[in-house]
């Protein structure tokens, strides 16, 4: 009876353990399918920031050789403006100067015609 009720229980405890044994591999299952989908999940919102992050960096690539065009082109226009400036204080000039000779010929020619009349 003794043996019949040890033979019992260790019957139970064998079928208790392979239950055991059963239920964790499942759950060794489960977890590692959980942790493969949370790691891809993951895996996928890096890979989608690191796809931004070059697009980033492409992008203010971009934009850094367009300011310095940009600049470059704005001293371009810059000095055009100022060229132009210098142009026209120069032309300024040289109305000062003809208006003066014009009057310094005016003032001459009236003195020659003056000469003239009163030499007749």
């Amino acid at each position: 009876m003794l043996s019949s009720a040890v033979k019992q229980h260790q019957a139970k405890q064998h079928v208790r353990r392979e239950r055991q044994e059963k239920r964790k591999k499942e759950a060794i299952v489960a977890s590692t399918a959980l942790t493969h989908a949370l790691v891809d999940h993951l895996n996928g919102g890096v890979a989608q920031s690191y796809v931004n992050q070059k697009k980033l960096d492409t992008e203010s690539k971009i934009l850094q050789a367009n300011a310095s065009q940009f600049c470059r082109q704005t001293g371009q226009w810059l000095k055009l403006v100022e060229d132009f400036n210098t142009a026209l204080k120069e032309l300024g000039d040289v109305e000062n100067w003809a208006k003066s000779i014009e009057t310094d010929m005016r003032t001459v020619s009236s003195a020659l015609e003056y000469a003239y009349t009163k030499g007749e």
